[in-house]
């Protein structure tokens, strides 16, 4: 089922923004699992803010590295920085990537050596192209690498290269990248969507990683992925329809190794440029959830939440900030996200927050998703 956000609601232009009619304010019913969340630290780097990023864990240090980011100004950085979790710190590694680009998310492979990489592939680089670099960055020895034999193939149906932003999920030593959006306004023929899936073998030989996968049922960017098992999932996402994003509600899963997509229960409420954390164990075992709705050029703090084996979405809780475009990190049985648009649609967050499992409360209540600008990039 396809329920689009800019679908079907009234639009009224007023000084710059566009208001659109979000869900009613009613209480949700008793959720899988409630969640909780609190504010974190403050991001200091991006001037003021960061968005499209994303963070992963080292475990063997303990720390979170994100591999660049869109700056406050929207200018892109390539800096690599560190977020010690003991110590609740940031550093700057000193490091940059190649080629400094924005909305990615990080796949943790490990190569044919047993060397553990952060891999991020394609993204938009500082002057709003669209690349296929695939980058990766060591975190055990603070050094990165470019996969010049095995660029991102990834085709719209017009022929240009779709940028498939959070759109990434691993399983084992290979990455699936799921969709991506082609934008006229990068230089493509047609604003559009594909629905071919990718999949690259880090322990492949070079100029020999990447594998065509089944396409998904529905093509669209922006999706937000979750792995639980050896299932993956393709939540929400956009239709870029004319330059504009509209939110979805799709959902559908893909066991690895099978031949087809499959569909799940579709989302209570269009979202896209989200994060969703899967846990296998723990009060929040088979459940993923989704850790805020976006819906361009705004987004809401509703965290909906996926129980696998019922097959159910409900209402788990709401973030401290409504935000999109936020980067996203397992800490044991805590949520992290960072940064990411406020709902104004063009703001960086420099504000992070924390979120567990919590006992069960009075029902979640449902937010009316805000006002925001229709300048907001789109990519």
């Amino acid at each position: 089922m396809r329920l689009g956000y800019l679908k079907g609601v009234a639009l009224v232009a007023v000084t710059g923004l566009v208001f659109v009619a979000g869900p009613a304010l009613t209480a949700n019913a008793t959720p899988n699992v409630p969640t909780k969340w609190k504010s974190g630290p403050t991001i200091p780097f991006g001037g003021g803010g960061a968005t499209r990023f994303d963070g992963a864990l080292y475990k063997p240090t303990k720390k979170v590295f994100f591999l660049g980011f869109r700056q406050a100004d929207n200018t892109t950085s390539g800096e690599v920085w560190s977020y010690d979790v003991a110590a609740g710190t940031f550093a700057d590694t000193g490091k940059a990537m190649p080629l400094a680009v924005s909305n990615y998310q990080i796949a943790a492979l490990t190569d044919a050596n047993g060397k553990l990489g952060f891999y991020i592939f394609g993204g938009r680089d500082n002057n709003g192209n669209i690349v296929t670099n695939v980058q990766i960055y060591y975190p055990a020895t603070n050094t990165t690498a470019t996969d010049s034999a095995d660029p991102y193939p990834a085709l719209s149906p017009s022929g240009c290269t779709p940028l498939p932003a959070m759109g990434v999920a691993a399983v084992g030593s290979k990455a699936y990248v799921l969709g991506g959006a082609a934008f006229t306004s990068s230089g493509c023929a047609n604003d559009e969507q594909t629905d071919q899936v990718w999949r690259y073998n880090a322990k492949a030989a070079a100029g020999s990683r990447w594998k065509k996968m089944p396409s998904l049922m529905t093509a669209r960017g922006y999706i937000t992925p979750a792995v639980l098992g050896n299932k993956i999932y393709a939540i929400g996402g956009d239709l870029n329809e004319a330059g504009s994003l509209v939110a979805v509600d799709n959902v559908e899963s893909l066991t690895v190794g099978s031949g087809s997509w499959n569909a799940e229960t579709s989302l209570p409420e269009p979202c896209d440029e989200s994060q969703a954390f899967a846990f296998s164990s723990g009060p929040l075992a088979n459940t993923i959830t989704l850790a805020g709705c976006g819906q361009w050029p705004a987004a809401n703090a509703d965290v909906n939440q996926y129980d696998t084996v019922a097959k159910t979405w409900s209402l788990s809780g709401s973030l401290v900030e409504a935000r999109r475009n936020q980067a996203g990190v397992t800490l044991g049985k805590k949520m992290f996200i960072l940064g990411g648009y406020a709902s104004d649609g063009f703001t960086a967050l420099a504000s992070t927050e924390i979120g567990k499992s919590a006992v069960f409360g009075a029902p979640a209540t449902r937010h009316a998703t805000s006002a925001a600008s229709r300048n907001a990039t789109t990519n």
